[in-house]
């Protein structure tokens, strides 16, 4: 089966990353992202692809998704041809509200799973327990089916599968997360 508790360091066949105290660094192939965090936001992106080297340090596309509970603003810090032909694909998304919130249903293409989709979440929780429940409906990078929820912890990662997969704050805690996953097919793109 495969990896679903959250972890420091997590790899799937394409994608691994961890988490070195400062940063969150992200890597695939020839193709790696350097994230540095401060107050629980990325603050910069330092993406290597075929040996160049990018900065991004604000995001290039914003977002404000869903309503009522499920209302979530997302940062784009990599999207398609951000830098030559990246296959990587990063952001951070931020649940508006009190805390205890819902991110909500999934992007078209997710709706039809199919194996080979690699994604992670690094949680950034704050307030209450600092946990939060990932859900998990779809299929795995193995072409495992799911059909599970799970807690997560605070700068801590966990895989994604394609399909349905909102998290659900404790009570009292603030939800963000830093989104990384490989768009090796044109229907993968998120933006």
């Amino acid at each position: 089966m495969s990896q679903l508790k959250s972890s420091k360091s997590i790899k799937l066949n394409n994608l691994s990353a961890e988490y070195d105290g400062e940063s969150v660094i992200f890597n695939a192939g020839k193709e790696k992202a350097v994230v540095a965090i401060n107050d629980n936001k990325i603050s910069k992106v330092t993406h290597f692809m075929d040996e160049k080297e990018i900065i991004v340090d604000c995001p290039v596309k914003n977002l404000s998704i869903g309503d009522r509970n499920f209302q979530r603003d997302v940062d784009h810090f990599l999207i398609k041809d951000s830098h030559h032909s990246n296959l990587m694909r990063l952001g951070q998304t931020f649940h508006c509200g009190d805390g205890g919130t819902w991110s909500s249903l999934p992007h078209d293409f997710e709706n039809y799973p199919e194996p080979g989709f690699e994604e992670f979440f690094f949680y950034l929780l704050s307030g209450g327990s600092e946990r939060a429940i990932q859900v998990g409906k779809g299929m795995l990078h193995d072409g495992e089916e799911i059909d599970n929820a799970w807690i997560v912890h605070h700068k801590e990662f966990s895989q994604i599968p394609m399909g349905y997969h909102p998290v659900g704050g404790e009570p009292d805690v603030h939800v963000s997360y830093i989104w990384c996953y490989l768009c090796t097919k044109d229907e993968w793109e998120k933006v």
